[in-house]
């Protein structure tokens, strides 16, 4: 995992930009700074914290300080960049921003909001559209003012979503700088090699010379979940990947992505998704 490094200039405390590119680049990561991120043209899958969701054109979602996070697109975008190009709004404000907002009561909602952003928040697609033209708007405004008045607009409109919902669970632990390198990274770094091999909890607690006991109450204890819903999401997304982008029949996908039973795949993938294999596969066919 890696830390991000945000240049916040002196003309302004807030960086509004365009992401266009072939597709998001940037591995999973986190930053000081507060991020607010619109997708104008992507696909993919969404990690924020522990959630891990698809998402989609119009998606609208605010991360908070130090929360890791990543947008990946599926393989589409990587062949096919000149059909399908990235396009996303990115701002990014700094804690003395939000330390300004905090010291007036008329910020009240907004401060409310960045505090509940450290689990990330999801917009509903009404307010996202609402507030569409004004995002797309802002990274080529002119700083002083009125700019400075359009993100204050903009975030009182989100702040007053009532359709919002948190990301990350409420026992996942934000990662502090000093600490990007330690042994809960570690350990997803070694999850995220072999999830899709023969992967037991006994394994994982062996290589870092932890009994399962323990070991699992480390685990929950910086993730909010257990070590076997954590390896079953990732395996998911993996699955979700493969139905959107290859011809490859569910049975295929289920037993690549590390699944040694169609049933429990099943079971599994409507658990985390909501919607069946089959299911999935049309909605992303229609999205492309």
């Amino acid at each position: 995992m890696l830390y991000e490094k945000v240049s916040i200039t002196p003309e302004s405390l807030i960086i509004t930009r365009w992401n266009k590119s072939q597709h998001f680049m940037m591995p999973m990561h986190f930053h000081d700074e507060y991020e607010l991120i619109y997708i104008e043209k992507s696909f993919g899958t969404r990690y924020v914290g522990d959630s891990i969701k698809p998402f989609k054109e119009g998606d609208l979602v605010l991360v908070g300080s130090k929360l890791p996070h990543t947008w990946q697109n599926n393989e589409i975008f990587i062949e096919n960049p000149a059909t399908h190009p990235v396009r996303a709004v990115v701002i990014q404000f700094g804690l003395d921003f939000v330390s300004y907002l905090n010291r007036f009561p008329e910020f009240q909602y907004i401060s409310n909001m960045l505090e509940l952003a450290q689990r990330g928040i999801t917009f509903s697609d009404k307010v996202a559209q609402r507030n569409r033209k004004a995002l797309i708007q802002l990274p080529d405004a002119k700083y002083g003012f009125h700019r400075l008045i359009s993100i204050l607009t903009l975030l009182h409109n989100l702040a007053s979503d009532k359709g919002s919902s948190l990301l990350a669970s409420s026992s996942f632990q934000n990662i502090d700088k000093e600490s990007s390198l330690n042994r809960i990274t570690q350990t997803l770094d070694y999850i995220a090699q072999n999830y899709t091999q023969k992967l037991t909890l006994d394994d994982i607690a062996s290589k870092f010379n932890m009994s399962i006991s323990a070991f699992s109450n480390f685990f929950k204890r910086k993730t909010g979940k257990t070590v076997i819903n954590y390896i079953n999401e990732l395996r998911i997304s993996e699955a979700c990947k493969l139905l959107s982008q290859t011809d490859k029949n569910i049975a295929e996908v289920a037993f690549e992505c590390g699944f040694n039973n169609l049933s429990n795949f099943n079971r599994t993938f409507k658990g985390v998704t909501s919607k069946t294999p089959k299911e999935y596969r049309l909605l992303w066919s229609s999205s492309s």
